[in-house]
């Protein structure tokens, strides 16, 4: 219940209160007034590519000249908060598969939003702008529009000053009574790409969370926890040279294609300007293609995957010198040998040593935990993980030569992505108790893994293909799908779908669904706007008895590949869904599919 101020009717103007009002105001005083939830205790507040040593030197204090020669001398997150510490990135040290990493998601089909599916065996294209991944929806606060996200490329400071103030607005005005408000700030990466003055970015961003937390006191009685993290550095680097990798592999007899159906056959999938390069290839390739590859100009670290062994990977310099990692999964534990670990008893008389020991010996290293961040991006990180990982010397970039083009026509201040410490180094700062030097893959565990994240999926309808071992992957597990998906078939595909529809009286209503057939191969698309064109194949089934597990949540259900669907393979499909008995009403969900050669939808 809401009181507001009591006016007379139009007309009544002047006319004092009636005895029936007084009546009325006494009834409501004997009422219980309502308790209103109070703000959320703590902020969690992860803000893309702010590098520990940025951190670090603004809590310290730093005296610098700007880009016009301007000096100042700026000091922040000193007051009220415990010293900054580092928080190591995946590799590559990209923003997507970091928070996947962070939050405990299932990871995602690529390392960035233009990847290769090996199911499919093609490239696919996402609009990385007008899409939001799994960590994005989960935020109490994100900048969902579309346009506003386009600026921050063209006008960082202005908008990332928009996106503050929003927050808190946001923040103030949100009562959910839950403990924790996550929120996600993303236009720090863009000013850390076009050279804006980083450190005066966070200096504004300390001044309004001094302001928020003034406000929080008075309001609440108590001090506002805040947790701030980020997902990777920033090389700094400034301009750099474009690594000339398709002409490369042009000249040592490869074609860089967008599948591969031919031993020279590469594919490379490129978004924006990277430190680092995926490549994909046939498996016969591998070892004489990264021998070439640890050859090319630019080139610092190359890694990649032994084809005949499974746990085997191998590691290259520029300088071809080479190296190899052996990994075991059942002890999580690392090779090859290492003085320093054997002088302190941490390694095993095989020569391997365990994840948390090669963690404490190489923080502070130049390429920070790096036997397991190679070994991760070959395995975890992505559901189609690269044969070849390379690591740029920060001199140099990869880039699609438009885009480098287009980079000159601005100041460009670096990027991120490779495995060194400049690229790789979050960072993790906390005004209520101290923190520590940790990795994506470790900080959720400190912090009873980031519990209360939004429940996107209660409150916005969709749906998708998914299989046992891909949501076996998903690290912390937060819904009966997460927790029960062990018990599904490893060789079967199944169909999650979500909507507050799906709770409360359409609760056990079937769902009617249709399938048409797209005629042309085209880009996978995830915006629900995009409206392909419907093929001449029509199919209309029922979906009426989603699988059972032992804990069960309103709003989703996971039905069995309904049999007889006459799908072919290497076709595109448009699946859509609605309730039974509600055709009037909106879908409840709209994507589209490919199925591989098996004819069987494809998971990721």
């Amino acid at each position: 219940m809401i009181l507001g101020p009591i006016s007379a009717r139009p007309g009544c103007r002047g006319k004092k209160p009636g005895w029936w009002l007084c009546c009325v105001l006494l009834a409501f005083q004997a009422l219980p007034i309502p308790a209103f939830a109070a703000l959320s205790r703590r902020l969690i507040l992860m803000i893309d590519g702010i590098s520990y040593r940025d951190m670090q030197s603004l809590q310290e204090g730093v005296t610098y000249k700007n880009l016009k020669g301007r000096q100042f001398h700026r000091q922040a997150f000193h007051k009220g908060y415990f010293p900054v510490h580092r928080m190591i990135s995946t590799f590559p040290s990209t923003s997507d598969v970091a928070w996947t990493d962070v939050l405990g998601d299932r990871p995602l089909p690529g390392y960035q939003r233009t990847y290769y599916s090996a199911a499919l065996n093609s490239q696919v294209a996402v609009n990385g702008i007008t899409t939001s991944m799994e960590h994005e929806l989960q935020m109490t606060y994100e900048l969902e529009s579309g346009f506003l996200r386009t600026l921050g490329y063209v006008f960082p400071r202005l908008t990332f000053k928009y996106e503050v103030q929003d927050l808190v607005k946001n923040f103030l005005k949100t009562r959910s009574g839950g403990d924790n408000y996550y929120a996600y700030i993303r236009t720090t990466d863009d000013a850390q790409h076009l050279s804006a003055d980083i450190l005066a970015l966070l200096c504004a961003l300390n001044e309004k969370l001094e302001e928020l937390r003034a406000r929080y006191r008075a309001q609440e009685g108590r001090e506002l926890e805040i947790l701030i993290l980020s997902d990777h550095g920033n090389n700094h680097a400034g301009p750099a040279r474009r690594v000339e990798v398709r002409s490369f592999l042009k000249q040592s007899g490869y074609r860089v294609a967008k599948s591969i159906r031919d031993a020279k056959d590469v594919v490379l999938p490129t978004a924006g300007i990277e430190s680092w390069i995926e490549i994909h290839n046939a498996p016969t390739e591998t070892g004489r293609l990264a021998t070439l590859l640890a050859g090319m100009e630019g080139v610092d670290i190359l890694s990649a995957r032994v084809s005949d062994r499974e746990n085997r990977f191998l590691v290259m310099n520029g300088k071809g010198e080479r190296a190899a990692i052996e990994f075991d999964p059942a002890r999580n534990s690392y090779g090859p040998v290492a003085e320093a670990l054997s002088r302190k008893g941490q390694l095993g008389a095989d020569g391997f040593a365990t994840a948390d020991a090669w963690m404490a010996q190489t923080l502070d290293h130049r390429y920070p935990l790096a036997l397991e961040r190679i070994v991760r991006g070959h395995t975890r990180v992505t559901m189609n993980p690269a044969t070849i990982l390379i690591s740029l010397d920060n001199r140099y970039v990869h880039a699609s030569w438009l885009i480098k083009k287009g980079s000159e026509c601005v100041r460009f201040g670096g990027t991120h992505g490779a495995i060194d410490d400049l690229n790789s180094n979050g960072m993790i700062l906390s005004s209520f108790a101290p923190t520590q030097d940790t990795s994506t893959s470790r900080v959720a565990a400190l912090y009873d893994g980031f519990r209360g994240m939004r429940e996107y999926r209660a409150e916005e309808s969709g749906a998708e293909w998914i299989n046992a071992k891909g949501q076996a992957l998903t690290a912390i597990p937060r819904s009966p799908v997460d927790s029960a998906c062990r018990a599904l078939p490893g060789d079967r595909v199944f169909l999650r779908v979500w909507s507050p529809s799906l709770d409360g009286p359409g609760a056990s209503a079937p769902v009617e669904v249709m399938l048409k057939r797209i005629p042309r191969f085209t880009s996978a698309r995830i915006r629900r706007t995009d409206s392909p064109p419907g093929g001449t194949f029509e199919q209309r089934l029922t979906l009426t008895q989603p699988l059972e597990f032992p804990t069960s949540s309103p709003y989703e259900r996971v039905y069995d590949l309904p049999p007889g669907l006459g799908l072919e393979p290497g076709n595109e499909y448009r699946m859509t869904g609605r309730l039974r008995g509600q055709s009037l009403e909106p879908k409840i969900f709209e994507f589209t599919f490919r199925t591989d050669a098996r004819a069987v939808p494809i998971a990721y």
